[in-house]
């Protein structure tokens, strides 16, 4: 019974919040404007007022146990002992403790209170505006000190008012009318004047109304808001009150998506970063483009002031890989640097190892292949047409190397590249850790690398087979130093990486300009006849919004210094949108291009499903191929169906 009244008063309180135009016309007659504070203009950052207590227990750790039974208790006891508001001394004169115990406890409320309490978005713009134009008060049934929430006001940027009323202060509430009457005598108000603003269907907008003032409910809970974080630990509702009551539900789509969801990952990200580093006694760490420039960024948000050197080295996949092939460039080794894709494409294999195959058609045409080629992995080194093509390669293969090699040489120099540091990236297998590993043996140049990435893939082991001792270090996942590890983004790698692209093109390789070296950068695919693309716009703002949330999330005490995340807890809103997604999932992302190694194609664009029935090897290759698989089988089923475990039940079919 008790949670249906719940679930009833929750169904009651939600709505959907008026615009900013709406609230300034519903004011327009009236010439006295209160506000309730609490869920109206500033928000506090748990689902529910008690759940501030489960932070407070955390906060004094073993000083009070049962803290928040207790704390309930109290309050509960000093209300029976009085009719009109209570104050917060009464509530601990109720608490059964010792003096110096209570003491603390009531400084460890407040400066908990303090930290969790918000400005309300929707509320902020309104009440400015109210203030330049009329005569504002703020009326609060609380039991926290006047100074107090006057201080946290301000703090909040909620200044101007005319005067604040408190009911614990004049010992009067809103709850009964009473406060209200008060309002009204002392500011010698005609109540037909007067409109009052607030969360609560009877203290804000009955008794008001009773009192013959106009009155205005606004919701608590927002329509359309919700948890993207699943569980009712304390940890997760607060970063869920967190993230609501930080956003506007019609806020651009993306910058919600990256506040909401690649945000919260990308700051735990980062400081399990910084975590590793001073855990290993790092002192310089690199992070590698393109994908490292936003981790950089909030890296830099949070550490900027620590005593670690961060530099950001411009390498690509080809750029540190094309340079050591005349080292070793047999087929069997090209495999191993390739795309671990299933299918494999004939450009992707020109692409790895630095050349363009539209210079090549007459070579192509003599073996009987077109640009289009695509190999299946288990029978690609069994095809000696292929193998034949690539003997012929050889010689401007490892031309091509050893022009790249000498400038990659001079840049790695340049940007002291030695030592002992660490290495920032993506991930998924350390393949260019490796190839940069044996640039610097090769020259001899003393390294001890630290490689720190997203995840660490189970094919990492094709470039550990060339490298023994590479330190390799996954944050999401780590199959090197957890066998029974998980891919949790293999369904959607596509759409992941999509999330970190830098706004820039890839590095080709490297030359010499005004002394120094620099590097060359392939166009930029995102940008087409100089126009930007909706794909880079969208990503932009996916970046601003979870660079937005690292910022608050740095100021946030709680969230900062006080409650702790598991990668997996901070993967909960990523791992929603690629392997269950939902219809605006694919109208946010389906028709992005991606681009890798040479290939390019939508994350998921599947053909008709009718299609597919009559040419089901059509769907095979097409399944394969796509980036982004989970979204494939969404956009092409449309039915709300578990697609993450059906992407895993195909796989044995590959």
């Amino acid at each position: 019974m008790k949670k249906i009244k719940e679930y009833i008063k929750e169904k009651k309180d939600s709505g959907a919040m008026p615009r900013l135009g709406e609230l300034i016309h519903s004011i327009e007659n009236y010439s006295y404007i209160s506000f309730d504070i609490f869920d109206t203009l500033l928000k506090r950052n748990v689902r529910n007022p008690a759940d501030i207590f489960s932070l407070i227990q955390i906060k004094i750790g073993d000083l009070e146990n049962n803290f928040k039974e207790k704390r309930i208790e109290a309050e509960k006891r000093a209300r029976e002992k009085n009719n009109n508001e209570i104050t917060l001394k009464e509530i601990y004169d109720n608490y059964d403790a010792t003096e110096p115990i209570k003491e603390k406890l009531k400084i460890a409320e407040l400066s908990t209170e303090k930290a969790c309490l918000i400005a309300n978005p929707y509320m902020l713009e309104f009440f400015n505006y109210c203030k330049a134009h009329k005569n504002v008060y703020i009326i609060s049934d609380m039991y926290l000190p006047k100074s107090f929430i006057e201080n946290v006001l301000k703090q909040n940027g909620i200044t101007g008012y005319k005067k604040l009323y408190v009911s614990c202060e004049e010992g009067k509430t809103k709850s009964n009318g009473s406060l209200f009457d008060l309002y009204i005598k002392q500011e010698a108000i005609n109540p037909q004047e007067a409109i009052h603003i607030g969360d609560s269907w009877k203290s804000d907008y009955r008794e008001p109304k009773r009192k013959g003032l106009s009155a205005l409910h606004i919701p608590r809970i927002v329509k359309d808001d919700s948890d993207v974080f699943k569980g009712t630990q304390i940890n997760l509702n607060y970063l869920n009150a967190s993230i609501n009551n930080r956003t506007k539900v019609n806020a651009d789509p993306y910058f919600r998506f990256g506040y909401q969801k690649f945000g919260p990952f990308l700051w735990g990200y980062a400081k399990w970063i910084h975590d590793m580093l001073k855990k290993t006694n790092i002192k310089k760490v690199y992070f590698f483009s393109r994908d490292g420039f936003i981790m950089m960024k909030a890296f830099n948000l949070l550490y900027k002031k620590e005593d670690i050197e961060v530099h950001y080295l411009e390498v690509s996949r080809r750029s540190l890989r094309v340079p050591i092939l005349h080292f070793n460039h047999s087929f069997e080794t090209i495999m191993g640097m390739v795309s671990p894709s299933k299918m494999i494409s004939l450009v992707s294999i020109f692409d790895c190892v630095g050349l363009d195959i539209n210079n090549y058609n007459d070579l192509l045409k003599k073996y009987g292949f077109n640009k289009n080629e695509f190999f299946d992995r288990k029978t690609i080194l069994n095809n000696s047409a292929l193998r034949k093509l690539y003997d012929d390669l050889s010689q401007d293969i490892e031309n091509k190397s050893n022009e790249e090699y000498t400038e990659l040489v001079k840049y790695l120099r340049q940007e002291n590249v030695k030592g002992k540091f660490g290495i920032v990236d993506i991930g998924w297998s350390g393949g260019m850790q490796r190839f940069l590993t044996e640039t610097l043996d090769q020259l001899k140049i003393t390294n001890d690398i630290y490689g720190y990435y997203i995840g660490v893939a189970n094919y990492y082991i094709r470039n550990v087979k060339v490298i023994p001792n590479l330190n390799l270090n996954g944050y999401l996942f780590d199959f090197k130093n957890n066998k029974n590890a998980k891919d949790k983004r293999s369904s959607f790698v596509g759409l992941f990486e999509t999330l970190f692209l830098e706004q820039a093109g890839s590095v080709k390789n490297y030359a010499m300009e005004n002394d120094k070296v620099v590097a060359k950068r392939e166009n930029y695919e995102y940008v087409i006849d100089g126009k930007e693309t909706r794909e880079l716009r969208s990503v932009r703002q996916v970046q601003k919004g979870a660079l937005q949330f690292v910022e608050d999330a740095k100021h946030d005490e709680i969230l900062n210094l006080l409650l702790n995340y598991s990668a997996d807890e901070l993967f909960e809103g990523l791992r929603n949108t690629g392997q269950n997604p939902k219809k605006e999932d694919i109208e946010l992302f389906s028709e992005f291009r991606f681009f890798d190694e040479g290939k390019t194609g939508r994350l998921a664009n599947p053909r008709k499903l009718i299609y597919y029935v009559f040419n089901p090897q059509e769907f095979k290759r097409d399944f394969l191929l796509s980036r982004w698989k989970t979204g494939f089988m969404k956009k092409m089923l449309k039915l709300n169906l578990p697609y993450q475990q059906l992407y895993l039940w195909l796989l044995q079919f590959k």
